[in-house]
């Protein structure tokens, strides 16, 4: 299995390093043709050259010369534009490759080609001017096929042989000298083009890894992202399926409780209580899960209603009283006179409220307080419930916002509870198109804000008025 792992590893390795040369190819390929323009500007040059030398060469090889030119870079043209029939088109990056290092020795030879056949034509000063004329495109194809060194050393030494060897052969000795200075030249030439092509290459290599390597991330992020909707999906249908035997269980033990088909022993009906509550407790769970498994699969249906603020926080205060009273609690509520009306779920505003207030009061030691603050901020509503309580290290609070989660604290024994309410809050919020902030200190207490946008206010005209 470890063998197979590593053949595997390697295989994929193999691949990613294939796709990375490819893209180093298609790169290479990109750069040439961008130098296209700039070879087709060997035909002014070899135009300007044929005006100069018409009266001391042949008109029919000089046009045979200049025709030739223009028919090879035409062809160079119309290949890189890809104006040419389909059966002809080449997509393989390798092999286009090798097309641009034929047409750069194809244009090289032919400056080579018109040494060979004008040099011995041409007076000692002229051929002075072709020579430098070959030597400076030389010069100047670097930046432009320098990035794939076989169509620039095709292209130098097509033009340059040539050129040596009728300057060698002229009897001026000054042709002599420039003769033996071409091969030097090229040499020069040749070690700056060798540097700048291993520059190109190195940046088309890196620029082809982090391609890959966004592309890796992508699929890797693709992959997470469904890999999570199917886990929430599976679990939501599993927290679905647990529901029918669940209200069995919570129904058959409440006949019990209630002695529907005559009495029972009192042992027996407190076990009858204490499977009922534990089924409640159990389907609270299950509907908890549920709710946060079609959030995180974002199937989350929101039923708008015109909602008052403080009614609601009041009905989640009611629910929560009872156990903040048995640990001796302070509960506060602040408000603004004017408040809008807000367009929400009332079922789901409420359980992230009460969600919220029940860690409150699940983390707050006893004669600690809690305090619910509903404001206006940015033409929108905010809802902050606060409180003197253990509270969190700044370092776990995003843990804290993630589903199944639980900090362990340090100034608390070990409580009850899944690690569901501060995420379905966060989720309920969010799918109201609201913001949930939560701030904490360990042993100062916590903040959590509940924010909802100016779009879901709805402002009485008396209110706005007096507000």
């Amino acid at each position: 299995m470890i063998l197979q792992d590593s053949e595997r590893h390697v295989a994929s390795e193999s691949a990613a390093d294939a796709r990375v040369e490819d893209r180093v190819k298609r790169l290479q390929c990109e750069a040439l043709n961008g130098a296209v323009p700039s070879a087709a500007a060997n035909l002014p040059a070899l135009i300007a050259f044929a005006l100069v030398i018409r009266n001391e060469v042949g008109a029919v090889p000089l046009a045979f010369w200049v025709g030739t030119a223009t028919v090879v870079l035409g062809a160079l043209v119309a290949f890189m534009r890809d104006a040419i029939p389909a059966r002809f088109k080449i997509a393989d990056p390798a092999e286009r490759l090798l097309v641009h290092a034929s047409f750069a020795a194809l244009i090289g030879a032919l400056w080579g080609g018109g040494a060979l056949a004008f040099g011995a034509q041409l007076g000692e000063g002229k051929m002075m001017v072709f020579a430098i004329m070959v030597l400076a495109c030389n010069a100047a194809c670097i930046s432009g096929i320098g990035p794939y060194l076989p169509a620039f050393f095709g292209y130098c030494l097509a033009s340059t042989i040539p050129l040596a060897i009728v300057l060698f052969r002229r009897p001026e000795v000054e042709a002599h000298m420039m003769a033996l200075l071409v091969p030097l030249y090229v040499l020069i030439i040749g070690v700056n083009a060798r540097a700048y092509n291993r520059q190109v290459v190195t940046a088309f290599r890196l620029q082809a890894q982090n391609e890959t390597l966004a592309e890796n991330l992508t699929r890797a992020n693709v992959a997470t992202a469904e890999a999570k909707r199917s886990k929430w999906n599976t679990l939501a249908h599993l927290s679905h399926e647990l529901r029918t035997p669940l209200n069995a269980i919570m129904g058959f033990s409440q006949m019990m409780r209630d002695q529907i088909f005559g009495p029972i022993s009192d042992r027996y009906r407190d076990y009858s209580v204490h499977i009922h509550d534990s089924g409640r407790h159990l389907l609270d769970l299950v509907d908890t899960i549920l709710d946060v498994s079609r959030a995180e699969a974002g199937e989350l249906a929101i039923d708008d209603n015109e909602i008052a603020p403080m009614a609601l926080v009041e009905e989640c205060l009611a629910k929560i009283r009872e156990s903040a009273s048995a640990k001796h609690l302070t509960l506060e509520t602040r408000s603004e006179t004017f408040l809008p009306l807000v367009i929400a779920d009332r079922i789901k505003l409420r359980q992230a409220l009460l969600n919220l207030l029940t860690n409150a009061v699940k983390y707050t030691r006893e004669g600690g307080r809690i305090q619910v603050t509903v404001a206006c901020q940015n033409n929108g509503l905010a809802i902050a419930i606060a409180d003197n309580g253990v509270g969190i290290a700044p370092e776990n609070i995003e843990k804290c916002l993630e589903p199944f989660v639980r900090v362990d604290n340090p100034l608390i024994a070990t409580s009850e509870g899944a690690g569901l309410g501060l995420p379905l809050a966060r989720r309920l919020t969010e799918a109201h198109g609201g913001t949930f902030e939560f701030t904490s200190a360990l042993g100062r207490g916590t903040t959590a804000t509940v924010r909802l946008p100016a779009t879901r206010c709805v402002w009485r005209h008396r209110d706005r008025k007096q507000a």
